[in-house]
């Protein structure tokens, strides 16, 4: 017989009782409990049977979609005439085309007859014809941050015409249940940040954060008479390895290694990749035992013993410098830079097979030398410095909207010097913010010159130092070198790196918000690789991220560096952030970051960073911004 709810006063008032549990019960779990897919499960149990009372049904059913939305999983299902949960049950849309289309386009589906009901009719013989009687249903999308993630149904034996307030409280239920899945998800997609912003992913080592915070608690940790060692390594010949065998290649090499120095130097040592082929060691000892602990002629077997890659045996030299805590330093910073500074000494002398041993004045001397050789100031008096620029192209378009300004320095006698070799040694001596400055400077005459070209709409993007990023006097410097040249400042992207993130949180902060007020966008530079960059992103309100290179090389042929490209774009989109990936090589790596919907893209595959006379050039042959190489600008 055809029915529908008593709707009295007391009815309702029940109804909302039992509402108000059911949504404290799902709040308090989802808000204050480890919500974790196995602590779930009780939570599903106890919600389906409540609902099962709450709206008078035999049958009670969470189910979620999968990425596609081709697919129906029961989470948890409750027949409440057995008083029984069962779950993993699978619709397909293959199976149901009419279902999977009513639950996508409307928020509730009622149906009072599953057998003549257009929606449902293709279930009968299914899904309903495998469990028993069912007659009405009363479906709900759960509606999730990213879109519809699922269902809640309600079966019902006998046949029931489902009313206005059946269908609110319906909807009721759904959004709580969507407030503990979304719950779910933002904690699996924490932990997943958080495992990539301590893990170096290629090796599954500890990255330099985590090995930064490890190492320092160790120290700490060390009773009076126990020591440590710092063993900066890199392998020799590396780059000739992979140049050579190709990037899968040398990807497995740093496998193997990894591999090896984890047998070498287990707990309760510790072992990072610090960078390409960088690795360190902080390695803890009692006593005068380390002689004896670490033997050096055993860890040079076992490093040099031939690797088998790609069918082709593989011999690999390394060489390390050293430093002692706490004889020479007294934290994980310093040992750090001193174990690298015994090793770059050593190498100086050989470039292969280097042992090097820190010794109080070692950076002294090498910094000393290093100035001599350099002369930074007068590099700056000389006007010495060029800027080049790299195209930033729109990934689905392949027009050219913007250049990324890198500095170059056209040394006198060594020639053409990549920052590489002097931004370090520019940090240290100061001279960081005058090179700075005159890199805004270069960038903004850049611009105004563009624009009285009639290319008005291109960006340029400049990186910027720790020290500068939060230097007094930047925001006044932008603003008087923007007003002298008349441009406006979002063409201007000021670019970070970690190392920023990783200096006082308050005045990032300050300072992002600042130069955002003032309408110069922030992108995050090397995203991926570091710590800062996913455990910061939440509080920097920055504009952009730039994919680090690393995934982006890979990105064709490991499917790992595709999940990660996938899950970076995902995540910028959802925090309504651009993405920019670097390093793309060939059409293929354009290809696929495009299907992930990644928004612009630069690399050699378009061009190598250019002289301006270059792009000028450019500019005066074509009147499209168009590539690839086809336009002219690859060379």
């Amino acid at each position: 017989m055809e029915h529908g709810r008593e709707l009295s006063a007391e009815t309702v008032n029940t109804v909302l009782e039992e509402l108000h549990q059911q949504q404290q019960l799902l709040f308090t779990q989802a808000k204050f409990l480890n919500v974790t897919n196995d602590s779930i499960k009780f939570v599903l149990e106890e919600t389906c049977r409540r609902i099962a009372k709450i709206m008078k049904c035999e049958r009670v059913g969470i189910w979620l979609f999968n990425k596609e939305q081709n697919e129906l999983t029961a989470q948890n299902c409750y027949d409440a005439t057995l008083s029984k949960h069962s779950s993993g049950e699978r619709l397909f849309q293959s199976d149901s085309p009419s279902y999977f289309k009513a639950i996508q386009q409307e928020r509730t589906l009622a149906v009072d007859d599953v057998a003549t009901h257009p929606a449902t009719q293709d279930l009968v013989n299914g899904y309903f014809g495998n469990r028993g009687k069912i007659t009405s249903m009363l479906d709900v999308a759960l509606i999730l941050s990213q879109g519809i993630g699922g269902v809640l149904c309600c079966e019902t034996a006998t046949r029931r015409v489902w009313t206005p307030f059946d269908e609110t409280v319906i909807a009721s239920l759904a959004d709580m249940l969507s407030f503990l899945f979304d719950r779910l998800y933002r904690l699996e997609a924490e932990e997943h940040i958080r495992t990539l912003a301590y893990t170096d992913v290629l090796t599954g080592l500890d990255n330099p954060h985590a090995f930064t915070e490890k190492a320092a608690l160790k120290i700490r940790s060390l009773a009076k008479k126990e020591r440590g060692i710092f063993i900066y390594m890199i392998l020799d010949q590396f780059t000739e390895v992979q140049a050579t065998l190709g990037h899968g290649a040398g990807e497995k090499v740093l496998k193997l290694i990894a591999d090896r120095l984890r047998y070498l130097f287990p707990e309760p040592a510790l072992t990072s990749r610090i960078g390409f082929d960088h690795f360190i060691i902080f390695y803890p000892y009692s006593g005068n035992r380390v002689t004896r602990e670490i033997d050096i002629d055993f860890i040079t077997k076992v490093l040099r013993e031939p690797m088998v890659v790609g069918g082709q045996e593989v011999y690999m030299t390394f060489s390390y410098g050293v430093s002692s805590f706490p004889d020479h330093v007294s934290n994980v910073k310093d040992g750090l830079q001193a174990a690298q500074v015994a090793l770059e000494a050593a190498r100086k002398k050989s470039p292969r097979k280097a042992r090097g041993f820190y010794k109080p004045d070692l950076f002294k001397s090498m910094k000393e030398t290093m100035l001599s050789e350099m002369n930074l100031r007068r590099g700056l008096d000389f006007n010495e410095f060029r800027l080049f620029y790299q195209p930033q192209v729109d990934c689905l378009t392949g027009e050219v909207i913007g250049f990324e300004g890198l500095i170059r320095w056209q040394h006198p006698e060594r020639g053409l010097i990549a920052p590489g070799d002097f931004i370090e040694l520019a940090e240290s001596t100061g001279l960081i913010i005058p090179i700075g400055e005159w890199v805004i400077q270069e960038a903004f005459s850049q611009l105004a010159i563009w624009e009285e070209l009639g290319r008005g709409e291109l960006t340029i993007s400049v990186n910027l130092s720790p020290r500068h990023f939060l230097h007094t006097k930047l925001p006044a410097f932008l603003m008087e070198c923007a007003t002298s040249k008349g441009i406006e400042p979002r063409k201007l992207k000021l670019e970070i790196t970690e190392n920023v993130a990783l200096e006082d949180h308050v005045a990032v902060i300050k300072r992002i918000n600042q130069l955002s007020e003032m309408g110069y966008p922030v992108s995050i530079d090397d995203f991926g690789t570091g710590y800062s960059a996913f455990i910061y992103l939440q509080h920097f309100p920055v504009q952009e991220i730039k994919i680090d290179r690393q995934f982006v090389r890979t990105v064709d042929v490991d499917p790992k560096s595709e999940i990660i490209i996938k899950s970076i774009v995902q995540l910028a989109q959802m925090l309504g952030l651009q993405t920019v990936a670097e390093g793309v090589e060939n059409e293929e790596q354009w290809k696929r970051l495009q299907a992930m919907g990644c928004d612009e893209i630069q690399g050699f595959y378009f061009s190598k960073p250019l002289p301006a006379e270059d792009i000028h050039r450019f500019f005066a042959s074509s009147k499209e911004l168009l590539l690839p190489m086809s336009k002219g600008v690859k060379n």
